[in-house]
Order: structure tokens, then sequence, then C-alpha cells
């Protein structure tokens, strides 16, 4: 009995530690991300926003509406996410680097319209740049 509760006492110990871990090597915080989109036809075009993120938050994120995170993973500094935005009318998979104070990711996108559909790929570029407000 009591070699069962120290195995089980181990294991959560392990577990716990593969939870501390599992978070990137990022700096909680005010992160200003450019993103450059390129779309097929048209040439690419970038935008600058800023987002609080967290070891908890890390998926960095626009303000679109009626769009869901799925799929969140982390593995050493890299998360990867998938969204699906609009009961299917666009899907992105992406996938971010952190090292501290900066990122580099990449995100593609699938866009369903029309009867057509349009794949777009963008860089994503992010420092920190102070706390969250």
């Amino acid at each position: 009995m009591r070699r069962g509760i120290c195995f089980g006492v181990g294991l959560f110990f392990l577990f716990s530690a593969s939870l501390c871990l599992a978070a990137p090597n990022m700096e909680d915080g005010l992160w200003e991300i450019t993103t450059t989109v390129d779309m097929p036809g048209m040439g690419s075009k970038s935008f600058t926003h800023t987002s609080c993120l967290t070891k908890e938050k890390a998926v960095p994120q626009t303000a679109e509406s009626g769009c869901t995170i799925k799929d969140v993973k982390t593995q050493g500094n890299t998360v990867t996410w998938t969204v699906v935005c609009k009961e299917g009318m666009s899907t992105s998979t992406g996938k971010v680097t952190y090292t501290g104070s900066a990122m580099d990711g990449v995100v593609e996108t699938t866009v369903k319209a029309g009867g057509q559909t349009m794949t777009m790929k963008s860089t994503i570029k992010g420092k920190r740049i102070g706390p969250c407000k």
C-alpha cells in the first residue's frame, strides 16, 4: 500500500513538472505583432496590431468575431493551432516559435466563398513591448 502511494505521488510530480515544461520560452506581456499576408494574384499586405500574450494564451489573435481556436499544442518553444471561422467559411493553421521577447511564425488560411477556394500564406513577426494594459 505504501509503495502504491509513493508511486502515485511520484507520478503526480512528474506530471506537474511536464506541465511546467510545456510552456514556451516567452515573456508574458503586450506584444506588437506584424502579419504579412501573401494573396495569390494580389501581392502582399502587412498590418500591425498589439495583443496581450501569456504562456497560457500564446496564440497571436486578431479581433475576428465568429472564429474558434482549436487544437492548440505546445512543443518546446513552438505553439501550433487551428482557427475555424464562420461555419467553415475559412480555416487557418498556424505555428509560431518564441525566443523570449520575440516570435516568428506562419499561418496558412483557406477561404471558401462563391464556390471558390483560395489559400493565403502569412508570416508573423512579433516582439514584446511592455506589460499588458
